[in-house]
Formats: C-alpha cells, sequence, structure tokens
C-alpha cells in the first residue's frame, strides 16, 4: 500500500493528513499556535512555532495511521497565503512571518498601486492589498531598513516549511500569484514590478508546478520528524487551490463556497480573466491552464470564534452554536451584523472597516448574535457574487467548504442567501487532501490531477436546497446589509 502525507499550515493551527492510494484517511494530527499582535494593525507568527507544530502533528498522524516515515511515499503542503518569510543569509530568520492579517502596510497602499499602474491589469491581474507579501516587503523598505537590508530570501508560509523539510527554498504558482510580484497571466516573476518599487530583483523563489517536486526529506528532518530521507517533498498550493483540489474542483464552472478562518467565493476558470476594478482575485489554479477567480475575503469562521470566545465566553461547541442559530429565524429578527473584524480585502478593499452590530434590541438574545454574524458572513459573500456574475463567470454547482460545509444551518444559510443548492463532499479536510493528492500525483502514483480526485472525492448526497420565503427575507436584507457598509465607511478611519 502507497501513503501519502498532506500538511497544511493554516493560520491557527497545522494538520497532518496520511492519505492512502485509494484516497482514504489512514491518520490525522494537528498542532496550534497563536497569532502575535506587537501592535494595532500588525499580525505576526513565529515561523519556529509553526516548525514545531508541524513535527508534533506528522508525528500524531504517523502514530495514528500506525505507519512509519519510510511507509510515506510524498509529502505535499497546502498554507495559509499571501503572508511572508524572510531569511537573511545565512538562511535564519531575519523577522516575525507578516501573514495574510496584518495591515500595517495599508498606510502605503496608494503609493504601491499608483507604482504598479498597468502592471495590474497587464501581468498581475490582481491589485495589491495589506497583508501581501508585496505590500509587507514593501513596507519593510520603507519603515524597517535595517530588517530589509538583511533579507537575502521571502518565500510563502507553506514553502518555510518546505525548506525545512527538504533544505531547498522553492515556490509554486498558486502561492507565487498570491504574493502580489507574479505574472499570473504569463507565470513569471514580474520584474518590472520590482523595478517600479525599487525592491531586490534577487529575493524570490524558483517557481515549480504545485506537483513537481521540490527535494528529498534531509537527514536532519528525517531526525526531527520520524520521516525517511526516501521521501519526496512535492511543491503544494496555497490553502484555497489546496482545498479546491482536495474537493475535486479542478473544472471550469464549479464554484466553492469556503468558509474556513476566513471566507471565499471561487470558480475555476479556463482563460486568465479579471475584474477591471480589482474588487475581486485571479490566481492560478493547481491545474495547469487553469484560473480562479476568488473573492478573498478577511472574515469567516474567526468571527463566530471571536463571538464565541471574546463575546459570548461560552465554552459551547461551534456545533452547538449552529444548532442555536438554526432555531432562530431567517433574519435574526432584525439584527444585521458587518464582519469586518480584520478589515476586508473582497468586496471592499478597505483595511479601515470594521465590526458592527446594527438593530440590537432587547429582545435579541444569544441565537440572534450568532446567527447574524453568519449571516453577515454570507452577506458579504453575496455582494462577491454580484461581481462574479459582472463577469459573466459561469458557476454550474456551488460546493461548500471548510467548517461550514459540516453545520447544517451554515449549509442552510449559504443556499438561501446565494440561493444555489448546496452540495458537499465526503472530505472533511480538504486543503490537506488537496496536499495529498498533489504528493500522489508529483510521485507518480497518479498521472494527474484529475486522477488523482476521482480516486480520492466522493460526493455526499445530501443537497440542501434554497427555502423560497427565506431567499425572499435574504434578499431584502441583502439591500439593507450594502446601505449600511456605505453609512458608516466614511466613520471608519476617524475611529483608528
Amino acid at each position: 500500500m502507497n501513503y501519502f502525507m498532506g500538511i497544511d499550515l493554516g493560520t491557527s493551527s497545522t494538520k497532518t493528513l496520511i492519505m492512502d492510494e485509494n484516497g482514504k484517511t489512514a491518520g490525522i494530527g494537528n498542532a496550534s499556535y497563536g497569532i502575535q499582535i506587537p501592535q494595532i494593525s500588525y499580525a505576526e507568527q513565529d515561523p519556529l512555532e509553526w516548525w514545531e507544530a508541524v513535527k508534533k502533528s506528522i508525528q500524531k498522524a504517523l502514530q495514528e495511521a500506525g505507519l512509519q516515515g519510510r511507509d510515506i511515499a510524498g509529502i505535499g503542503f497546502s498554507g495559509q497565503m499571501h503572508g511572508m518569510v524572510a531569511l537573511d543569509e545565512n538562511k535564519q530568520l531575519a523577522c516575525n512571518a507578516i501573514i495574510h492579517l496584518d495591515q500595517r502596510s495599508s498606510v502605503d497602499l496608494k503609493e504601491i498601486r499608483a507604482l504598479a499602474g498597468d502592471l495590474m491589469t497587464e501581468e498581475l491581474l490582481n491589485q495589491p492589498s495589506a497583508g501581501m507579501m508585496i505590500s509587507s516587503l514593501y513596507w519593510l523598505k520603507k519603515h524597517q531598513k535595517e530588517t530589509y537590508d538583511r533579507i537575502r530570501y521571502v518565500m510563502s508560509p507553506k514553502d518555510y516549511i518546505s525548506f525545512r523539510l527538504c533544505g531547498e527554498i522553492n515556490t509554486e504558482y498558486t502561492d507565487a500569484g498570491a504574493a502580489l510580484g507574479f505574472s499570473v497571466k504569463n507565470y513569471h516573476w514580474c520584474t518590472e514590478l520590482f523595478k517600479r518599487l525599487d525592491l531586490k530583483e534577487d529575493i524570490w523563489p524558483s517557481v515549480h508546478k504545485s506537483y513537481e517536486i521540490a527535494g528529498h526529506v534531509t537527514a536532519k528532518a528525517a531526525e526531527e520528524t520520524g520521516l525517511s530521507t526516501s521521501t519526496k517533498v512535492i511543491c503544494g498550493a496555497g490553502d484555497s487551490m489546496a482545498a479546491l483540489t482536495g474537493n475535486g474542483i479542478i473544472e471550469k464552472g464549479f464554484i466553492t463556497c469556503n468558509i474556513g478562518t476566513s471566507s471565499q467565493l471561487a470558480v475555476v476558470v479556463d482563460k486568465p480573466i479579471f475584474d477591471p476594478q480589482m474588487r475581486i482575485q485571479t490566481w492560478c489554479h493547481t491545474v495547469p491552464k487553469r484560473w480562479v477567480v476568488q473573492s478573498g475575503t478577511l472574515n469567516g469562521g474567526s468571527v463566530l470564534s471571536w463571538l464565541r470566545n471574546n463575546m459570548l465566553k461560552t465554552d459551547q461547541s461551534f456545533a452547538k452554536l449552529d444548532q442555536e442559530a438554526g432555531l432562530t429565524p431567517a433574519g435574526a429578527d432584525g439584527l444585521y451584523f458587518l464582519p469586518y473584524l480584520a478589515g476586508e480585502r473582497t468586496p471592499y478593499n478597505d483595511p479601515y472597516a470594521k465590526g458592527v452590530f446594527f438593530g440590537l434590541s432587547m429582545m435579541h438574545q444569544q441565537g440572534h448574535l450568532v446567527r447574524s454574524a453568519m449571516e453577515g458572513i454570507l452577506f458579504n459573500l453575496k455582494e462577491c457574487l454580484y461581481i462574479l456574475d459582472e463577469m459573466k463567470v459561469d458557476r454550474s454547482r456551488l460546493i461548500a467548504s471548510g467548517g461550514a460545509a459540516r453545520g447544517v444551518t451554515w449549509k442552510q444559510i449559504q443556499a438561501d442567501v446565494l440561493n444555489m443548492p448546496v452540495y458537499s463532499t465526503n472530505v472533511k479536510e480538504e486543503a490537506c487532501q488537496g496536499a495529498a493528492i498533489l504528493a500522489a500525483v508529483g510521485v507518480g502514483f497518479f498521472k494527474d490531477i484529475k486522477e488523482g480526485c476521482q480516486a480520492a472525492v466522493t460526493m455526499s448526497p445530501e443537497v440542501v436546497e434554497p427555502i423560497p420565503e427565506n431567499v425572499k427575507i435574504y434578499n431584502e436584507k441583502q439591500e439593507i446589509f450594502h446601505d449600511l457598509y456605505y453609512s458608516v465607511k466614511e466613520l471608519y478611519p476617524r475611529i483608528r
């Protein structure tokens, strides 16, 4: 039996999944870590903590599967996108990782975009935002020059873990594009952008396909993790594209509603199309000559975590909160929530945006707060869906993904707000599974990603249909949600 490992480096934890050659999960391990916020608008993590968590999760997965390191043929990666890990000339950390939630570079965005100019539509197919590698690097150059001067290599978060395992510095198309210094249209680093921003041109990693081999596990990494030096390390993908792959979403017209820490609507296309107003993003997919048009919002399951832990101060499980929200009527009895706790990237590129409960009254209880938060996340995604429709993107089937794919109320709200039937797969850890599929393709067990998805992904027989009465309620509330954001938009910068 052949076994393949998928490692997903998330924002709050890392998960490792071992998949057998039939696509079945043999073992899972996980370990968590925190986010450092040394100042308002900062969001950092220590990559050494990632590495310790990855080692623990690998060992737990091997133990649960009853396997040895030598049984793993290949390892693929998934990881939080956009963030930056910087190394010095000795390949030691130059600073903490600046992750995708970081907003410090918002002060420089106007300047960055002006300098990028036509490259945003001709090469990048996106506009730089706070928390993206190109913006964070530019911020360091302007505001922490001493740190910037020490940087010899930059990479995405998951690529740091790949480096720790195989000793090679590489990336692949999905994370390269998400760095916002890469031509999503033509598959190369955008050196003209580096010149315009006066950034170093020799610090960027070589770029490969998601299923290409980055190297082999080194002797040192094998000793630390329990893996074998015979195991191949495969490049992998950013978490959004890995999750799409893990759910079998690789063909044109398939759309996913993914609600994890953040949330996304993403649809597969066969041409590098983009939104001329730059409200949503276009990224490379794991499949050659496929792209993903995505609304990469900053707020998703993290909103419910904040509500549960910081406001409700309850130890109720998310499943229990989902049930409680299900007992509350659609529309939460007039309570609205703008979910912008981390600012927002899509559909409003507004780093100053904040969360707002609107319409609170004495009648509202915990279930109303939970449901309005869930609805607010979906209303924001519906605003993104309008943009996809403006672009005339084909969207034939909606597949739920992330933690929200497992909540009955979550799926019903998706169906009702987006007014589409909601399908789901039997995959529980989509990003890990996608990474494992890429590993299996990389070592040659599957001939391509399509064959890997056919072997590993099965559809659930359950389909959640929209409830017509709820669709009507949500269409009316959507207008108020839209107007509410614009009513408070000008106030946000004044409360920094």
